[in-house]
C-alpha cells in the first residue's frame, strides 16, 4: 500500500472513532445530526479536542497527520517526512515530556492507532454502565416530573 493510501486508511479509522466520540459526548438532538454536517476529519478533530477528549499533543499529531494526507492528495510525490517527524514529536512529548527527540516511525499508523486507543478509553468513561442508572431523569421520568409540576402549579392557582 502506498504512503498516501496507508495514511488515508489510518486517518479514516481515526475519523470513525471521532464520530463515536462526538455521538457519545454530545448525543444528537432531533434537529441536529452530526452525520448531516460536513465537518470532515479536521472539523471532527477540532470538536473532539474542544470536548477535552484529546490531549494537546495527541490533537497536534492528528492535525499534522491530516495535513500530510492532504498534501499527498494534492501532490503524490510530496515529501511528508518533516510533517510526520513533527507529528511524532508532539505525540511523544504528550506521552512523556522528558522523551528526547528520535526518528519517527516509517509508518505513522501505530501512532494514529495509539490516539484512537486512548480516545476510545476516554469515550468509555463517558458511557454509563447499562446496569448503573444515570443521575439524570430519563425521558419518561422527565415527563412525570413536568406533569407533577404543572398539576402543582394549577392546584396553587385554584386554592
Amino acid at each position: 500500500m502506498s504512503a498516501p493510501l496507508a495514511l488515508r486508511a489510518s486517518l479514516d479509522r481515526l475519523e470513525a472513532i471521532f464520530d463515536d466520540a462526538l455521538e457519545v459526548a454530545m448525543p444528537n438532538p432531533v434537529a441536529l445530526r452530526f452525520s448531516d454536517l460536513r465537518l470532515g476529519f479536521q472539523g471532527k478533530r477540532d470538536l473532539v479536542f474542544a470536548l477535552d477528549l484529546l490531549l494537546e499533543g495527541e490533537n497536534e499529531a492528528a492535525l499534522i497527520a491530516g495535513i500530510a494526507r492532504d498534501a499527498l492528495e494534492r501532490e503524490p510525490d510530496f515529501d511528508v517526512a518533516h510533517l510526520i517527524r513533527e507529528a511524532w514529536y508532539y505525540l511523544r512529548t504528550s506521552i512523556d515530556s522528558a522523551w528526547q527527540f528520535d526518528e519517527p516511525p516509517a509508518n505513522f499508523d501505530p501512532a494514529l492507532r495509539y490516539i484512537g486507543h486512548v480516545l476510545r478509553e476516554r469515550i468509555a468513561q463517558h458511557v454509563p454502565p447499562a446496569d448503573h442508572p444515570t443521575d439524570e431523569p430519563q425521558p419518561e421520568d422527565r415527563r412525570v416530573l413536568l406533569l407533577a409540576a404543572r398539576d402543582d402549579a394549577q392546584a396553587r392557582r385554584t386554592s
